[in-house]
């Protein structure tokens, strides 16, 4: 992904244009949730919470909550800091953005403790065995700035591999992921689910370094990397504590739920669409182990992110990033 900072300029235009009111939620509102993304294995608890722990939340909060999912990251972010959506379900990286912006987006529960993707190397390169190896190769990414983009250039650092040792290659989206394998465009590719599975399947590829575990996740980036996350603004939460404690709950109850469930469980409480996936219980296998167990964000995360966003340029080396203003655990107690 793109840096936010045109993006964050943007809505400071849009917030400094309208009238800005109270931040506290009236009670005859709905509750404004927003997914930065549409509807995949990436955002497994929340949308599991949705079927779970969200019927007691409407009622404990006494209104409904309202999902909004965005086609990209970009609107989300955008609509949670001009105000259009109390809660976002985001990356804790989009938060570390909005920070060094001045924008003060904070972490209140993380959903994912894990990256939900893995590196795989192209099969017709069988002299590519470790990711030393991958010197003077390109290595395919959603996007540059990316999450996926973070996980490439870290693997590659873990391996003794500088800068200019590797072509990070933007594949345009997920989209591309299959045709920059067939038509060797990439060596090898940071993929995630349901995509993966099907390069597997086909044989196009084979998994070097699988990100979906934390132990092979925190050895990677050098310490812990949760992804997915619920962001708000500070200004929101400290206005609504009662409901902000209420919302977080619902989302740490999911993950509890997950946790004490087995995986047919949870592929009952997911969306029809991933339900019907070729494979689905496979992929589950592989996505559950990187689910959050109680959503706690440490700092030491939120620096360990922070640094690998300075590495890619996404926020200058010059910015401090307080990882105790990001990280806002107090709901979580």
């Amino acid at each position: 992904m793109k840096s936010l900072k045109v993006a964050l300029l943007l809505a400071a235009v849009v917030i400094g244009a309208t009238t800005v009111v109270g931040p506290a939620v009236s009670q005859d509102k709905p509750l404004r949730m927003v997914m930065a993304s549409t509807p995949s294995f990436t955002w497994l608890p929340f949308l599991v919470a949705r079927n779970v722990s969200f019927e007691a939340l409407q009622k404990e909060i006494k209104r409904p909550v309202d999902v909004t999912y965005a086609p990209t990251t970009t609107p989300a972010i955008l609509g949670l800091i001009a105000g259009d959506y109390d809660f976002a379900i985001a990356y804790v990286q989009h938060a570390i953005k909005a920070q060094a912006e001045n924008k003060d987006l904070v972490v209140l529960a993380a959903m994912m403790d894990s990256p939900t993707a893995a590196l795989v190397v192209r099969s017709d390169l069988p002299d590519i065995k470790l990711p030393k190896d991958l010197k003077g190769k390109a290595i395919g990414v959603v996007g540059l700035g990316s999450g996926h983009h973070m996980i490439a250039l870290a693997i590659a650092d873990t391996a003794g591999l500088g800068a200019d040792d590797v072509t990070f290659r933007s594949t345009s989206g997920i989209s591309g992921w299959l045709p920059s394998l067939r038509a060797k465009r990439v060596d090898a590719l940071v993929a995630s689910e349901p995509t993966l599975s099907r390069i597997l399947d086909e044989g196009l590829a084979r998994i070097m370094v699988d990100l979906h575990d934390r132990k092979t996740t925190i050895a990677t980036f050098k310490g812990p990397h949760p992804t997915v996350a619920l962001i708000a603004r500070r200004e929101f939460v400290d206005a609504n504590p009662a409901l902000t404690k209420a919302v977080v709950a619902a989302h740490v109850n999911a993950l509890k739920w997950i946790a004490a469930h087995s995986p047919a469980d949870v592929l009952a409480a997911l969306p029809d669409e991933l339900k019907k996936q070729p494979g689905v219980e496979k992929i589950l296998q592989r996505v559950l182990p990187a689910v959050s167990k109680d959503g706690v964000v440490s700092q030491e995360a939120v620096a360990v992110t922070a640094k690998w966003l300075q590495r890619m340029g996404e926020i200058p080396a010059t910015v401090n990033i307080d990882p105790a203003k990001v990280a806002d655990g107090r709901f979580l107690k």
